[in-house]
């Protein structure tokens, strides 16, 4: 058995297993399968895996959000679908520890499932997987003309999250419109610190997040989509460790923090002047990308990874 990633070419083997789960009754609220972009829109772009075995696909996983609130990035829900053919197998072992091992490098520390209590295969695979059960959602939604019940189950992860005896650090990154290149430095802050820092991002101005940085981020095998554009002054009431200015206007323009803030610059290209051909532009964006992913995580190594950190 192999595991790769999800792409758009493998949509109507997902799709096909997806109705197969829909056809038992069991396996979700829904009666008919998306469309791909609707599925893509509505799934998390890291940890999306098939079991491969041969040239056969036999079952897939993949992580929703549970809520655009940044407060809950390291919260996902649990989807895993396994052939008809191939149910009792150990596919859904092998999809849900591959499921925990990259929600966890991603920074996820809860993992969470609502599942039919008649699923007892599906309950029992979460419970193999050290998902406990929380209780029961009485007729919380209505499948056909039936409302029925869920079993809500989660997984707390050991090594993502967990209280700390050190105060996680604080870091805010700033930039001129929060668009490009603090977007990309907060993404990849929060995916190298892996839930030991709070990270945010920030603008003198707010322009909006760049589609482009979505896109090149979507590529490293990080998601951008949910973030927001955020002016500086809403945290003015935030105590952060550290400052990261980005680029010379910002460092510039950087306003007085009250705080023990100690302040780092790195002044990176502005890929938005890019100029060129659709394919030129795409390329200097991916060009300051890897730049930005270097510096913020040899800042995350000296800087975060480097503090003392331990369980309570």
């Amino acid at each position: 058995m192999e595991l790769r990633n999800i792409e758009e070419s493998d949509w109507p083997a997902v799709r096909e297993i997806y109705l197969q789960g829909i056809a038992t009754g069991q396996a979700t609220f829904q009666t008919e399968a998306p469309s791909w972009e609707e599925w893509d829109r509505s799934h998390i772009q890291h940890s999306r895996f098939l079991a491969v075995i041969g040239k056969n696909v036999v079952g897939w996983a993949a992580l929703s959000p549970v809520s655009g609130r940044c407060v809950y990035a390291g919260v996902a829900e649990v989807s895993v679908y396994i052939h008809e053919d191939y149910r009792g197998r150990g596919v859904g072992s092998f999809l849900m520890e591959a499921l925990i091992r990259s929600s966890e490098e991603q920074g996820v520390w809860i993992l969470q499932s609502g599942i039919f209590p008649e699923n007892e295969a599906s309950i029992r695979l979460h419970e193999k997987h050290d998902f406990r059960i929380l209780g029961y959602r009485e007729k919380v939604g209505k499948h056909g003309d039936l409302w029925r019940d869920t079993v809500l189950m989660e997984r707390r992860s050991k090594t993502v999250g967990i209280d700390r005896k050190i105060e996680m650090k604080k870091i805010l990154v700033l930039c001129t419109g929060n668009s490009c290149r603090s977007q990309l430095a907060e993404g990849y802050l929060r995916h190298f610190a892996q839930g030991k820092a709070e990270v945010y991002s920030a603008g003198i101005e707010t322009h909006g997040v760049n589609p482009k940085a979505i896109q090149v981020m979507k590529e490293d095998g990080i998601d951008i989509s949910h973030h927001t554009s955020n002016h500086v002054d809403e945290y003015s009431d935030v105590d952060f460790d550290y400052v990261i200015t980005v680029c010379d206007n910002a460092k510039e323009s950087c306003p007085f923090f009250p705080t023990k803030a100690q302040k780092f610059h790195q002044n990176f290209p502005d890929p938005a002047k890019a100029t060129g051909t659709p394919e030129e532009v795409l390329n200097e964006f991916r060009a300051v990308r890897d730049l930005v992913k270097e510096y913020m995580n040899n800042f995350v190594e000296e800087h975060i990874n480097g503090e003392a950190y331990v369980s309570n």
